[in-house]
């Protein structure tokens, strides 16, 4: 049966047809057929910095293909048709930016085709995939998100390449990395939709160059630490090339919601992946004498050592066993977990410590000279002096901190780490092996609902979920006397602070961007009296105990403000601590309650699956051997 053409394609031959046809490749402006993730306005906007006026268009004798392991692409195909639309009048500077975007003449070749429109046909370019090369580029899996990160990436390596041309790639590699987090801000700010331009980029990687070691060392007072700092910056150079190659190489399974710390999978994996390969890592420090000063090698000279140590030992096929391991045991839950640890060759002293009291690092008081900041930025790495850090005072003593999800230490902007209670356990766990200074403290932190249905409020603690918080978090031992004391309250390790009080938890606003006011912020509350562990520990549970406890309670922080009057939980607090009494069963049986009261809230159930029940029963079970350890012990 013949059919009569649709009548807006009824004149495609005629002379005016033809015309406009061919209209939109004359000239210095280019029309441009998308198919795919162009298509999105929001996609265009970051790449463009405009929205393209576009029409709705098809092309004919095209097939779209969308494999999971790659963006779409066009194949050749009779009687097939794509649907798309045409970006108007782009520009010769915004064609560039999509070729590159495009990697066209690699991942896709530009050329010329004829779509047909409302209005008729017309001729525009448009990309073809290659398929091959596609495949072999992006793996598995892959998002806008991964493919505009290595799109900025590029740009930044092309700016550091004009800072240091004809450089070797190992070169430019160790220069991209002592650039540390510089090069991250420009990347996270263009997804914030903020444009850099190449001479604003250039400006600030410029700021970014690392200190001259020669000139560093010729401060007497911090020779006997230099080697000490030295080995711990090559430390988390290793540790972050690795991350680098997994975040290349494993895009789906580093990949994390745009809520969250967009490291904080590649974290962990590199966390395990790096402990793991410890020992041989540190017979090549030794051998590279990585942890001494050597005359006349430079800081980038340490650098290229400890890049070339992570090519060594990093091996893809080794690092699948470990995604494999945490995919395992990684589950979702709806409240987003940060969590900051302390480290410290003197515990609580290390706030009141005196110049050359601490003969490892000084109280890190050198941690500026040695361009830490820079090295541990992915762990969000500073000291800490449990005093409010102000641009060009950042040089104090202090504890050894990682924020884990806080990217910008001065401006103390964060994104939580994730919403995997045994990630965060493991994370922990891993960071106490890695960074191998005495572990001190432990802050968990939970980002809560706001408004009306606040999970914080003004209600006060009952004194036995104090004791049952202590018994699964605290620090509960006999002094060399032996009495038997809560050492984390006991100690007085919870007054280091400006205000001199009993800092239990605390409630905070996080931001995520520095324009955000107080009611765009994350409402968190903190709890700070955590001993940090050496050995092994299941922060597995008491993350699931705190969270269910805040939920199901709504309580207070403990936390007074200077001249206010102690509240009193924190008189129950010192109490208790100096002299540990055990709970009876009924007592611990009412925290289990609330607890399971909390957890069911915050999963919005009736009832609590059974990972949900096992997580339960060990919580009550560190109770009740806690309780039979101070009975035992009374």
């Amino acid at each position: 049966m013949q059919t009569t053409p649709s009548k807006k394609y009824l004149h495609s031959n005629s002379p005016d047809e033809i015309k406009r046809a061919f209209k939109a490749s004359q000239g210095t402006k280019t029309d441009l057929f998308v198919y795919g993730t162009l298509m999105d306005d929001n996609h265009v906007k970051l790449l463009l910095k405009r929205v393209a006026p576009s029409v709705p268009a098809k092309l004919h004798h095209y097939m779209r293909v969308a494999p999971s392991w790659s963006f779409p692409f066009i194949v050749q195909q009779h009687g097939a048709v794509t649907e798309g639309r045409i970006l108007k009048g782009i520009t010769p500077e915004e064609l560039k930016v999509l070729d590159d975007f495009e990697v066209e003449g690699q991942l896709f070749k530009r050329q010329s085709t004829v779509v047909r429109t409302a209005r008729g046909r017309q001729r525009c370019m448009t990309y073809i995939g290659n398929i091959s090369a596609l495949e072999k580029s992006f793996g598995r899996e892959v998002k806008f998100e991964d493919r505009y990160n290595r799109f900025i990436e590029k740009k930044v390596d092309d700016v550091i390449a004009q800072m240091d041309s004809g450089s070797s790639e190992i070169t430019r590699r160790v220069i991209h990395e002592l650039m540390g987090s510089a090069v991250d801000e420009i990347i996270q700010s263009h997804f914030d939709g903020n444009y850099i331009c190449n001479y604003i980029m250039l400006q600030a990687l410029e700021e970014a160059k690392p200190p001259r070691l020669m000139d560093l060392l010729k401060k007497q007072e911090l020779l006997p630490y230099a080697g000490n700092y030295m080995r711990l910056a090559c430390q988390h150079i290793v540790f972050n090339q690795i991350v680098d190659a997994l975040r290349h190489e494993y895009l789906d399974a580093v990949r994390i919601a745009q809520p969250y710390f967009r490291h904080g999978l590649a974290i962990l994996l590199g966390m395990l992946y790096y402990n793991r390969h410890v020992k041989v890592i540190d017979e090549l420090f030794k051998e590279k004498s990585l942890g001494v000063i050597v005359e006349g090698r430079s800081y980038r000279d340490y650098a290229k050592l400890a890049i070339e140590i992570a090519d060594c030992i990093y091996n893809s096929k080794e690092m699948q066993p470990i995604i494999e391991y945490v995919e395992e045991n990684w589950y979702q839950t709806p409240t987003p977990l940060g969590a900051e640890l302390e480290f410290s060759c003197l515990g609580k002293r290390a706030v009141y410590a005196q110049p050359g009291e601490d003969r490892m690092y000084d109280g890190f008081y050198w941690f500026k000279d040695f361009d830490m900041f820079r090295r541990t930025w992915r762990l969000g790495g500073h000291v800490d002096s449990h005093q409010q850090i102000t641009v060009g005072h950042e040089r104090h003593r202090g504890f050894f901190e990682y924020a884990l999800g806080r990217y910008q230490i001065v401006g103390d902007l964060s994104r939580p780490l994730f919403a995997c209670p045994w990630g965060m356990s493991a994370l922990i766990n891993e960071a106490v092996k890695f960074v191998n200074i005495p572990p001190h403290s432990l802050h968990i932190s939970m980002e809560l609902t706001r408004g009306k249905r606040s999970n914080i409020s003004e209600k006060a603690h009952e004194d036995n979920d104090l004791v049952c918080l202590l018994m699964l978090g605290g620090d509960i031992r006999p002094d060399s006397s032996g009495k038997l004391r809560e050492w984390r309250v006991g100690d007085g390790e919870l007054d280091t602070n400006v205000t001199k009080s009993l800092n239990f938890s605390d409630r905070k606003f996080h931001f995520a961007k520095p324009d955000q006011d107080e009611s765009e912020a994350a409402d968190v509350m903190e709890y700070k009296y955590i001993r940090l562990n050496r050995e092994n520990t299941d922060y597995e549970s008491l993350i699931i105990a705190l969270k269910g406890y805040q939920f199901g309670t709504r309580t207070r922080p403990i936390k007074t403000q200077a001249m206010e009057k102690e509240m009193p939980e924190q008189t129950f607090l010192r109490a208790w601590a100096a002299n540990p009494q055990p709970l009876d069963a009924a007592a611990i049986n009412k925290f289990m309650e609330k607890v399971e009261k909390g957890l069911l809230e915050e999963n919005n159930i009736a009832r609590l699956p059974s990972t949900k029940q096992t997580a339960l029963r060990r919580i009550e079970e560190r109770l009740h051997e806690r309780n039979s350890f101070i009975s035992k012990y009374k």
